[in-house]
């Protein structure tokens, strides 16, 4: 009778043993499924077997823990383009653009999206403001950061060569100004993408009304379509005020667009 019971302890003894030894190992294995690389690994899997929903739950996720990357906004703007909702896929490359403006994959798909939708490129503001776009739009926001850093120092260096050389100050001139003149063009180009950033919104749904007053009554002005690009300039309870690629003014629902 007592070896019976010593065997049953001993076996009790050895399940718990054997309990807490694979504790440290299940918390180890959740926290490993829980990091961003793998929970980026396995929404990638889910999109190679056509489960969109789940890819775009799992590129969220990273998304909510307020991690950001152009593959990251890349592959939920594929997610979302073969789940049908084109406008998010819009606004998805969109987002992807201020990190890989050169990739030739997401130049591919943004413009293929906007085919489907009937939608043409357009970009804001006066013939400055697009010129300005269009001599910067290869740069990210960190790159034209760092091109101002750059110039800042070089400035700082010409100036001090200026006070003790006497004679190299009219090539250091000469020089000064022309940096001068970018350091100004690239920092509107960077306000430009920051205030983009932080302004503009798509439209996700089928088609918006834009209306004179943020009212359900209020007269339609114009109508946009999905996909397209708006400036929010005001805000009201439910509405925002936009302002389109042309400068007119309107109010659209806030559930109708996203940024």
């Amino acid at each position: 009778m007592k070896k019976v019971n010593l065997f049953c302890l001993s076996i009790f003894i050895i399940g718990v043993f054997f309990v807490i030894s694979c504790i440290p190992c299940s918390f180890a294995q959740e926290a490993e499924v829980n990091t961003p690389g793998a929970i980026f690994y396995q929404a990638n899997i889910y999109y190679q077997e056509a489960k969109y929903a789940a890819a775009i739950q799992g590129y969220q996720r990273l998304l909510d823990l307020g991690l950001e990357s152009g593959n990251l906004y890349y592959n939920l703007g594929n997610s979302y383009f073969k789940e049908g909702q084109l406008g998010l896929a819009v606004l998805n490359y969109d987002k992807a653009m201020g990190f890989i403006p050169n990739d030739s994959d997401l130049k591919s798909n943004y413009n293929y999206v906007l085919q489907e939708l009937n939608l043409e490129p357009r970009l804001f503001g006066g013939w400055f403001e697009r010129s300005v776009y269009s001599l910067f739009k290869g740069m990210t926001v960190d790159a034209l950061t760092i091109l101002l850093s750059f110039i800042y120092i070089v400035l700082i260096v010409f100036f001090t060569c200026s006070l003790f050389f006497n004679r190299f100050k009219r090539s250091i001139g000469l020089s000064a100004g022309i940096l001068i003149v970018l350091f100004i063009l690239s920092a509107y180009a960077l306000k430009m993408k920051i205030n983009y950033l932080n302004k503009f919104a798509v439209v996700i749904i089928k088609e918006a009304n834009a209306k004179f007053e943020p009212l359900e009554n209020a007269t339609v002005y114009f109508k946009l379509k999905q996909g397209s690009k708006v400036e929010i300039v005001d805000k009201a309870d439910g509405w925002y005020k936009v302002r389109r690629f042309d400068d007119k003014l309107a109010w659209v629902k806030k559930d109708a667009l996203r940024n």
